[in-house]
């Protein structure tokens, strides 16, 4: 660890950020959380509204704890 402490409530320095399009106008981060969760504990997730496409359009921002286990 080289001498730094541990915080489980931050993700790992090498984890992911990902963008996730097309969501459902519909789902909420409480879905989108659950959609991920099987592949690794999600830290932190950010849902983007488009109101002004038409058709309106929902995008994501997701960050998983660990990149290990998302690949």
């Amino acid at each position: 660890m080289n001498g730094a402490l541990e915080h489980s409530d931050q993700p790992d320095p090498d984890a992911i950020k990902m963008f996730v399009g097309q969501i459902p106008r519909s789902w909420s981060e409480k879905e989108l959380k659950e959609l991920f969760e099987p592949y690794g504990a999600v830290y932190q997730i950010n849902i983007l509204r488009d109101r002004s496409q038409n058709p309106p359009q929902s995008k994501a921002e997701l960050i998983q704890r660990q990149s290990c286990q998302t690949l």
